[in-house]
């Protein structure tokens, strides 16, 4: 057998290799797709029945230095995705929905000292609420303190990715237990409407098993 026989073998094997690496790579592609479109229709039907149910959250959402939100309602939801292209088809490449909770309740409060105005708004920027404030000045223009409006309106914000590469979703969670970002990642065949209900427990604030797919560590967006 001459050199031009083994060149040929190796190079057969090589393309025997590439077109299992492609058909498993086509299957997990196919799979995430069938897991996404579940997760989308999953959701979207629960949304429906909480809009008409409108529940109260049993969370506590606790600002440090400012205060707590208690028994806030559903009020709307929202729901969207989109798509990207992979070897001329499109398939979902993420899933994007929220819950807005409130109540009439609002917290308001004054400080006159700016480390202390300084903590307060701190305190809100990285609890990712919404909120006004109000400066107080002095005859002269001068800012002498203010006042911070915060309405008890918490947004469940939810992103989940579509990771075809890997065989699985990443899920980005804003205030699904508290105030606070968290990321969970399940591989694909582990999705089930069993899952999904777990997951749509932690959503209405019941008691779930959702965390044992949470990451540990300091959470990337995954926009």
């Amino acid at each position: 057998m001459g050199l031009l026989d083994d060149l040929r073998k190796q190079a057969d094997l090589v393309k025997t290799q590439q077109i299992l690496e492609q058909n498993l790579q086509g299957d997990k592609v196919k799979l995430v797709e069938d897991k996404m479109k579940q997760t989308f229709q999953y959701v979207h039907e629960l949304l429906k029945q909480l809009a008409v149910l409108k529940p109260t959250s049993p969370l506590v959402y606790a600002i440090p230095s400012v205060g707590e939100f208690r028994n806030l309602g559903f009020t709307e939801s929202f729901i969207d995705y989109r798509r990207k292209r992979i070897n001329d088809k499109e398939y979902f490449d993420t899933i994007h929905f929220f819950i807005k909770w409130t109540s009439p309740e609002t917290i308001v409060i004054d400080k006159d000292m700016p480390p202390a105005m300084q903590q307060i708004r701190e305190s809100l920027w990285l609890s990712k609420v919404k909120f006004v404030e109000e400066e107080k000045k002095n005859a002269r223009g001068f800012v002498i303190g203010a006042k911070f409006i915060v309405p008890a309106t918490v947004l469940t914000d939810i992103v989940v990715k579509a990771d075809h590469e890997q065989g699985r979703l990443l899920f980005q969670a804003t205030h699904i237990f508290g105030l606070g970002v968290e990321q969970f990642i399940v591989p694909a065949p582990e999705i089930s409407d069993d899952m999904l209900e777990d997951f749509a427990k932690a959503l209405i604030g019941q008691q779930s098993q959702i965390r044992k797919y949470r990451v540990v560590g300091k959470p990337g967006s995954l926009r």
